[in-house]
Order: structure tokens, then sequence, then C-alpha cells
């Protein structure tokens, strides 16, 4: 038998953002800038793959722009992306690529943020497992370069898809 469940008055919620959401935009948005660095760097040495470490940031750092709580994590791993950006830059000698958060008002953009999100506690288990993937892994900084860039196209959400299952295959 069930009885019947009386709710109190509901009361007004804060709608102010905590930091540790501005934190985490930051950090996206110097994501978006490692990306654009790692693809300026692809793209200026055919067949070069930046090294893992370089895309082990990448991911931790995605995976953190979602999940992690600690704004004092969150500036720890603003200025890791940032300093990696940096290193890259000097030396494959590319300008590092600028620091800007994605727009993702157009519904692709948000289609590809939203992909990028799901996509990154796969590729953070798999990482943790040892198991990365070369083309799921240049996705990711292509992926990012282009959501700073505001460059969002229907070939790069196609790429998204077979990179998210390749990433939920690698993470299990």
């Amino acid at each position: 038998m069930s009885h019947p469940v009386q709710h109190g008055a509901v009361e007004a919620v804060e709608t102010e953002r905590p930091a540790v959401y501005a934190k985490r935009d930051q950090l996206l948005a110097e994501l978006c800038g490692l990306g654009s660095t790692m693809t300026g760097a692809m793209a200026a040495v055919p067949g070069f793959v930046p090294c893992g470490h370089a895309f082990g940031v990448v991911i931790e750092g995605l995976y953190a722009s979602v999940a992690c709580g600690s704004e004092a994590e969150l500036d720890e791993l603003i200025a890791a992306v940032h300093d990696r950006s940096e290193h890259v830059s000097a030396h494959r000698g590319v300008k590092a690529g600028s620091v800007s958060a994605p727009d993702a008002s157009a519904p692709e953009a948000a289609l590809l943020l939203a992909a990028l999100r799901g996509m990154a506690a796969d590729a953070y288990c798999a990482m943790t497992l040892g198991r990365m993937d070369d083309d799921s892994d240049v996705l990711l900084a292509n992926a990012l370069a282009a959501l700073g860039a505001g460059e969002v196209s229907h070939e790069l959400l196609a790429r998204a898809g077979s990179a998210a299952a390749k990433l939920r295959g690698l993470a299990r």
C-alpha cells in the first residue's frame, strides 16, 4: 500500500555558476589551443604524429573538463596544457594555437563538443589501461582545433563517431 507523498514549497535554485565551471571552460579553451598547435605540427610535417605524452595531456584535460570538481587540479591541468602547447610549438617550429573557447551555439559545434565529452571517459579509461590509438588521438586534437576555430564539418562529426566506437572498444 502506498502513501501519498507531500512535498514542501520549492525554494529558488542558485543561478550563479560555481568557479569550477569557469575553470573547466578555461581548460577547454586551452585544449582547443593545444589541439590547434598539434594539428599545425602534423600538417607541417606529413606523417608526423605527436608523442603519446602530448595526447595524454589532451585526454586527461578533456576528461577533467567534464569530470573534475577541484579548482586546484583544474589550475594544474590548465598550466600543463598551456605548457604542452608551447613545447610542441617550440619543438616543431609551428605557431602555438590560439586559446579560444568553443562557441557551442551552432548545432554542429554543440554536437561535436558533446561527442568529445562523451569520448573523454573512454579515452581516459583506455589510456589508464595502456591502450591508445593514433587515429583516435589525432581526431581528438583535430576536433579540438576545429572547435576553437569554429570550423566544424559533417566529415569531422563522422570521424568523431568512428573514433568514439574505437575508443569504446579500447576502454573495455
